[in-house]
């Protein structure tokens, strides 16, 4: 009979093998990184991403280092004694994006996107350097992914999204130098292929959801990509969005978004161990070294905006939403609020911060 840690591992390396065996399958086409596999030894080129800068500057609302501070159960207002259900651990985690401003915004975004795609007709990506290639593969996900989620905005959960054959991750919505791309050509072939034995690099894909690496308030650039990298990966491993230890005394558990990108991780418990370790913090680190076992079922698939999709029932007391500033609810000002109380002691504050504090200086451009 199996031990119960030997069951787990069991569990885990079915599930990994299965993951590897559903990317292997999406497509029988020639993989898409044979056709991008030179690159320049030295830079002896530049490219410009002060739009892209602009529309990141513009929309992410920065939320700091976690605290690891669970979220508060949603109060029911007066009338009603319905809840939204959230994930406590992860619900105040994780930078956001004011999808709530783009339904206007949409044709911007797609010409933003299509100037990244055509980048390399004028500058080939041959030569370019491998972190500057990095750089525009990592900036163009993630505008693609915006730029997505913004034509289906509303949405609350990204969960059938990344399992549908159809979603936009899998379909074929780019172009570069004739070759025709999915988001997922990108993920699961054309980084790894560039970089084979560098976890670092899954820190700069942003997925849209709560429990996902951040969004950065600056594009990505040659100079500036495994700085900023780095400083995405402490901040998700040193976050409840990262690893948790509140179940087994010999459990490490770990987002699922490690078990997608486990072809960065061959002997998966292992691996991620020893990459989780280069990152942790004194308290995250303490408790990896002293469990036995990863268990990856940690996930918030709620999408990281601020505040359009969160819905209370405001039952006899809902109020007139055009009375308050931008049309939001009741509900949606409590939530603005709560989100930005967080932010603040996020950022070693008090709690006193207006909603119009957005800015923040800790990235570099270069």
């Amino acid at each position: 009979m199996f031990s119960k840690n030997k069951a787990v591992k069991i569990l885990i390396t079915g599930l990994v093998c299965s993951v590897a065996m559903n990317v292997a399958a999406t497509s029988s086409e020639p993989k898409a990184h044979v056709h991008f596999n030179q690159h320049a030894e030295r830079a002896t080129q530049s490219l410009d991403y002060s739009v892209l800068n602009q529309l990141l500057h513009a929309g992410v609302l920065n939320m700091g280092r976690s605290t690891r501070k669970y979220a508060d159960k949603a109060t029911p207002l007066t009338g009603t004694r319905m809840r939204q259900p959230i994930d406590g651990a992860t619900e105040n985690e994780a930078n956001r994006f004011f999808y709530e401003n783009l339904a206007q915004e949409q044709v911007k975004i797609l010409k933003l996107r299509k100037e990244l795609e055509a980048i390399p007709t004028v500058t080939p990506m041959k030569l370019l350097t491998k972190e500057q290639q990095l750089a525009y593969w990592l900036n163009l996900y993630n505008v693609t992914v915006i730029n997505e989620i913004a034509k289906l905005y509303p949405i609350e959960s990204f969960r059938d999204l990344l399992e549908d054959e159809n979603s936009f991750f899998h379909q074929k919505l780019l172009n570069v130098e004739g070759v025709e791309l999915s988001l997922n050509d990108i993920h699961f072939d054309i980084i790894p292929a560039l970089y084979p034995d560098e976890p670092l690099v899954i820190y700069g894909l942003y997925q849209g959801y709560k429990g996902s690496p951040n969004i950065r308030k600056k594009a990505y650039t040659g100079k500036n990509v495994f700085k900023n990298l780095q400083d995405n990966a402490q901040e998700f491993i040193n976050s409840n969005r990262g690893t948790q230890f509140n179940g087994s005394s010999d459990t490490v558990r770990v987002s699922k978004y490690y078990q997608r990108n486990a072809m960065f991780f061959p002997n998966f418990e292992e691996d991620l161990k020893s990459h989780l370790l280069v990152y942790a913090d004194p308290y995250t680190k303490s408790n990896i070294s002293q469990d036995d076992t990863v268990v990856a079922n940690v996930r918030n698939y709620r999408i990281a905006d601020i505040y359009g999709t969160y819905r209370n029932h405001e039952g006899s007391v809902s109020t007139d939403p055009r009375a308050y500033k931008g049309g939001k609810s009741y509900a949606q000002v409590l939530k603005l609020r709560e989100l930005m109380r967080v932010r603040a002691i996020n950022f070693g504050g008090e709690g006193r911060v207006t909603v119009t504090d957005l800015d923040s200086a800790e990235e570099e451009s270069n």
